[in-house]
């Protein structure tokens, strides 16, 4: 099962920017009215937007711009959790205001600030709480051939969230008796205007017909917006549907990152950074992880060492505060179920559901057998069982493993061959979409999922969870 989805990362941007210019020019105009005059705003401009900068990021880590904060039952909840933020915010600004006590901020100033931006974010959240019902994307779904009135059918029942599937057109098939069935490319142009569609979706495989490929490159050439059902799948899902992935898309996606100069320097350089800094921050709670192994199972030791498979199927030993019992493996190497793994002693239980054991792996990446985002390092024996099952499951092995990851943001611990797959189609999501940006959001993820005690199993379906149209495991992989 899914978990909590958020946006396509790049799109947060186009959500979060205007909340920090609302909030940033409430303040602005506060100023302007309170002293008749843009006053000092060298030294107001930092509070400003600190405080701004502040707001977008708990808001994103209370989880407005994801999915689910739309499926909540009424607006109020996502007010209240607005508020909150909203008031976070205020403490920021404050905070920053008061950094030079001569210059501090007036409490009219910040009452009349307040009074402009919070109706107007206000105002704006509730678009887009409500877009996907006020302004949805009309989409009709072009194919023929019987893989791609798979997926269609799929697309169709996947209920995807801001999209309305408005029908099916053939490429050359007439199928007029079909419920849905919106004509044939002859007559696409017609059929927009119609229906008002306003963005075609395709499968991969129609590219391989001149009459499909030629109609739509020119619709695509008219400025029609045309997609394949895996960028569709890429944005609304944020994960990849692991049978329509091809080796194209694969190179496609490599071509995407700027690896030189972000993976092999800036990201080393966070790592090692961040780690040190980190390793002093947290040493109270590794100090008090290690009191609750050596109460809870004083007869073990307190760390563990566990071989794993990195970069390039390089193997390294993982360091773990240890969270099971002595015997856990005596029959061998077992799925982790998360905090209720019958192996998991008590206090162990705890230390995994706030990532506490973790905290050891931080001189993992002081080593650079691990960077803060990546894939998930997995055992070696897993890695040959998953390697023989999944398709391109050796493509995540191209990058660092990752102490946190938009897998394990998105989706609980894994206890099958399942979930594997599962976790797998948002690795390759990450593997093309990799970089500065993506892994701060990533960063703010794991805050949310921490303070909430880990992620948990929705009830979403997944894509393609009912329907199997999966192709044939490609021999390179």
């Amino acid at each position: 099962m899914a978990s909590a989805t958020y946006f396509h990362p790049f799109s947060i941007f186009r959500r979060a920017i205007p909340d920090l210019l609302i909030f940033v020019g409430g303040y602005l105009i506060a100023n302007y009215i309170r002293f008749e005059a843009f006053w000092r705003l060298d030294d107001y401009l930092i509070p400003m937007v600190g405080g701004g900068a502040a707001f977008i990021s708990v808001v994103y880590v209370l989880g407005l711009y994801s999915h689910e904060s739309q499926r909540r039952s009424t607006f109020l909840l996502h007010l209240i959790v607005l508020s909150f933020g909203f008031l976070i915010a205020l403490v920021i600004i404050t905070l920053l205001g008061y950094v030079h006590y001569d210059h501090r901020i007036g409490r009219g100033f910040m009452a009349l600030g307040c009074a402009l931006s919070y109706p107007l974010i206000v105002v704006y959240h509730w678009f887009l709480y409500n877009k996907h019902e006020i302004a949805p994307e009309r989409i009709a779904f072009v194919s023929d051939v019987e893989q791609g009135c798979a997926e269609w059918r799929l697309l169709r029942n996947a209920g995807l969230r801001g999209l309305v599937i408005v029908g099916r057109i053939g490429i050359n098939q007439d199928a007029s008796g079909e419920e849905e069935f919106l004509g044939t490319l002859a007559d696409i142009r017609k059929i927009i205007s119609t229906h008002r569609i306003d963005r075609i979706v395709f499968s991969e495989g129609i590219m391989e017909n001149n009459v499909a490929r030629v109609e739509l490159r020119r619709l695509h050439y008219l400025g029609f917006p045309c997609s394949s059902i895996c960028s569709t799948c890429e944005k609304h899902l944020n994960y990849v549907p692991l049978h329509l992935v091809s080796m194209n898309w694969l190179l496609l996606s490599e071509s995407a990152m700027s690896r030189d100069l972000y993976f092999g320097k800036l990201k080393r350089f966070f790592d090692v950074a961040v780690s040190l800094v980190l390793l002093v921050l947290l040493s109270p709670f590794l100090a008090l992880g290690m009191l609750i192994v050596r109460c809870f199972s004083p007869e073990g030791p307190v760390f563990f060492r566990q071989e794993r498979v990195g970069r390039f199927g390089k193997k390294f030993h993982i360091l773990k505060l240890r969270s099971m019992k002595l015997d856990a493996e005596r029959s061998g190497p077992v799925w982790s179920s998360g905090t209720k793994d019958a192996r998991v002693f008590p206090g162990g239980a705890f230390l995994r559901r706030y990532r506490i054991d973790e905290i050891p792996q931080l001189i993992n990446i002081l080593r650079g057998d691990m960077s803060f985002v990546g894939p998930r390092p997995e055992r070696p024996e897993f890695v040959t069982q998953l390697s023989d099952t999944l398709p391109y499951y050796d493509e995540r092995h191209l990058m660092k493993p990752g102490l946190t990851g938009w897998a394990q943001v998105c989706f609980p611990y894994g206890s099958s061959i399942e979930d594997a797959k599962s976790k797998l189609e948002y690795d390759l999501y990450y593997l093309k979409h990799a970089g500065m940006v993506f892994d701060f959001l990533i960063l703010l993820d794991t805050v949310r999922v921490v303070l909430a005690a880990g992620q948990k199993h929705s009830e979403t379906p997944r894509y393609a969870e009912d329907l199997h149209v999966e192709r044939e495991k490609p021999a390179s992989s």
